[in-house]
């Protein structure tokens, strides 16, 4: 009998798909999908998120992802090729906790988009270059308990910029 390491890999590999998708086991109510891109142009790192609720239940996201067009901290994990991080270079907000008034609902069925320019939040280099990017996408099942956010991470991905 021939051994078939891959495909056990690919099962384990869809035994955590509902994981990343933002569900937990056997809860349908949540399902939360981010997805990032980025678009290059002129000299510009435009990053395009969507938030897609599957799930049964209204959710809640960072308002500062769901309608900002600059960031005002960390909120991307962005690296060189080889996977040192870029340093952080754009304005920090120094800001009281979290308030429900800082988060949006996504209904279900719904979808939020919003385009982030993160060009002066991170040290891009000049020239064109390689990066990774990932987005770990933070969201509430329920506003009032604010300090429990669930994770649904974006896939990371690799795209190249030209600075300038």
């Amino acid at each position: 009998m021939q051994r078939r390491p891959f495909l056990l890999a690919a099962l384990m590999a869809a035994s955590f798909l509902p994981a990343l998708a933002g569900a937990s086991a056997g809860d349908p109510q949540v399902a939360v999908r981010n997805k990032i891109e980025v678009e290059s142009v002129n000299g510009r790192a435009l990053v395009h998120l969507t938030v897609s609720n599957y799930g049964k239940q209204t959710v809640w996201i960072p308002r500062e992802m769901a309608e900002e067009k600059e960031l005002t901290g960390r909120r991307f994990d962005v690296r060189a090729f080889d996977g040192r991080p870029l340093d952080y270079t754009g304005k920090m907000v120094k800001r009281a906790a979290l308030t429900a008034a800082d988060y949006v609902p996504v209904a279900p069925g719904k979808e939020v988009k919003n385009t982030i320019d993160i060009t002066p939040s991170y040290a891009f280099k000049e020239g064109r270059h390689s990066y990774q990017i990932g987005y770990d996408g933070p969201y509430l099942t329920d506003v009032k308990q604010l300090d429990k956010p669930s994770e649904s991470p974006a896939r990371p991905l690799t795209f190249i910029h030209t600075g300038k």
